[in-house]
């Protein structure tokens, strides 16, 4: 796992080297400034200790005693700050020394003693107190001050009785002192040592309140940030930040709930969207397969009423012969009395095999409807009315819900009349004559259509039987001749209309009409372009 430092490290770590740097900076020149004012103090300390000693001097030297000048020299040299003290004669001779050794020596003008009034080709009379003195190192390794100053010829030393200078002399000697700096290194260093302390001191409270600052923040808005990005990048988009600041990490908290709101809007709409393209999918599949299913319905209704024109023709005269010449058998005085029974059933059989092949052209036909304006709640009412006083519906329970304001449509009364005889007869029988019939139209949403639903509590159709319940001759019950629902079939298709039928077995079945309001000469769409059942 790659390490990698987090944010509040990284704040950390360059608060702290920025405060290191500029902590650094003022050490840097606290630290020379204070320096510079121990120099000076040394060198303010070191120009005493010169007058203290020219006065004190004095009087020995206008009485040219020289042993008095070596008792002050030496008791003066005993200091435990004075490392070297001696008096340098104009020659560069040393006088007095509390170097034993270097007495009566000869200082070269180069030296360190004498390069700050030697440093040019014209001796300089006197310099600054700064440049009288001077840092050395001794033989131990320690830094030390030489401080040399001057002394100068006065009045009283050229009028003294010993008359040992003239008084055209400027200066009379040289006065040079090496002090010690031991103490003033020791609080330089104690002082450096104890700013050094507080500037760490320092930078660890700096830091460690900046971090504390950082933590509540920073670091805990970022994490819950992160926390927050982890639920939303889930798919958990009902949480929210909350806003504990009114600073910029409280607007970008804000600014993140409005973010997550948008997405679970958009994704609201995303998953509305498809849950509708699904069942638009799903209604135009099922819509293809019904009008595939029409089609087919169609061209089989098509070919075969052509192969049932030319049976029926072709057995339609036969069976008439056969029908007229039983009767005239029947009639026939000659004919034995146990004979008229079955010519009987033949003269019954023949009228039926009549019947079929009326039918038949019927159905080849295929009568053009004679198409006018035409309510369809009065035309019901008459079926009703007829159906009523038949012996099989005394015990079927026969309930309407009518639209209110259904309009009138575009039909042919007759062939719709035949239609719905068709489909209550079918009713009556698949409730064994007891039961409830229900007849309920509506208007479509877009109200072009006429929708009328025939429902029964018959035995139902099975699954296998309802794919083949529109086919010529297919038919379920033993007296039937398959031809009803075919024939009505035809005639609500001509109609530009639709005949459907759900099922179930045990519970009932359905069959929905659907009628256009309008003819097809005044609205020219088709029904696909409807609504259907």
């Amino acid at each position: 796992m790659e390490y990698r430092l987090s944010l509040i490290v990284k704040l950390t770590l360059a608060t702290a080297a920025t405060l290191l740097f500029f902590m650094w900076v003022l050490n840097y020149s606290n630290m020379k400034y204070f320096n510079d004012v121990v120099m000076e103090y040394a060198t303010s300390s070191a120009d005493q200790v010169s007058e203290i000693i020219k006065k004190s001097t004095f009087e020995a030297m206008l009485r040219n005693d020289k042993e008095s000048l070596h008792e002050i020299f030496r008791s003066i040299g005993q200091s435990k700050n004075i490392i070297q003290l001696r008096l340098i004669g104009p020659r560069g001779v040393v006088a007095y020394s509390s170097i034993q050794s270097e007495v009566g020596s000869t200082l070269d003008k180069s030296s360190a003693n004498c390069i700050i009034c030697h440093d040019t080709r014209t001796p300089r009379d006197s310099a600054s107190t700064r440049q009288k003195s001077r840092t050395l190192t001794d033989g131990n390794g320690e830094k030390v001050m030489g401080y040399t100053t001057a002394i100068y010829n006065q009045a009283s030393c050229y009028t003294a009785a010993c008359h040992f200078h003239r008084q055209g002399d400027r200066i009379l000697g040289v006065l040079d002192i090496v002090i010690s700096l031991q103490v003033f290194n020791a609080k330089l260093h104690e002082y450096r040592l104890q700013f050094l302390i507080m500037t760490f001191l320092l930078l660890f409270m700096i830091g460690l309140i900046i971090t504390c600052m950082m933590q509540r923040l920073v670091n805990r808005p970022v994490q819950a940030l992160k926390l927050h990005a982890g639920r939303v990048a889930s798919g958990n988009l009902d949480t929210l930040l909350p806003v504990v600041s009114n600073d910029e990490m409280g607007d970008l908290s804000g600014a993140i709930n409005q973010m997550t709101a948008s997405l679970k809007k958009a994704s609201e709409e995303q998953e509305e969207w498809g849950h509708s393209l699904e069942q638009k999918v799903e209604e135009r599949t099922q819509e293809i397969k019904r009008i595939q299913s029409q089609l087919y319905q169609s061209e089989k209704l098509a070919s075969l009423g052509t192969l049932v024109a030319g049976f029926a023709h072709e057995i339609n005269n036969p069976l008439t012969g056969i029908v007229l010449y039983s009767s005239l058998v029947k009639n026939d005085k000659r004919l034995e009395s146990d004979l008229k029974k079955d010519l009987e059933k033949v003269i019954s059989e023949g009228q039926r095999a009549s019947v079929i092949v009326k039918r038949l052209l019927e159905f080849s036909r295929e009568a053009l409807p004679a198409k006018q304006n035409a309510a369809l709640h009065p035309l019901l009412d008459r079926i009703i009315a007829i159906l009523d006083k038949q012996p099989r519906f005394q015990n079927i329970a026969i309930v309407r819900h009518y639209h209110h304001d259904l309009p009138d449509i575009q039909m042919d009364p007759n062939q719709i009349q035949q239609v719905f005889f068709n489909l209550f007869l079918n009713a009556s029988k698949a409730m064994q004559e007891a039961g409830v019939l229900k007849i309920s139209t509506r208007l479509s949403d877009d109200a072009l259509y006429v929708i009328t639903e025939v429902s029964d509590s018959g035995c139902g159709i099975g699954e296998k039987d309802l794919n083949n319940i529109f086919d010529p001759f297919f038919t379920t019950n033993p007296d039937g001749t398959g031809l009803g629902l075919s024939i009505s079939y035809g005639i609500i298709q001509n109609h530009k209309g639709t005949l459907q039928v759900r099922s179930t077995l045990g519970k009932g079945t359905i069959f929905t009409i659907t009628l256009p309001v309008q003819s097809p000469e005044e609205e020219p769409d088709d029904l696909e372009d409807g609504s259907t059942a």
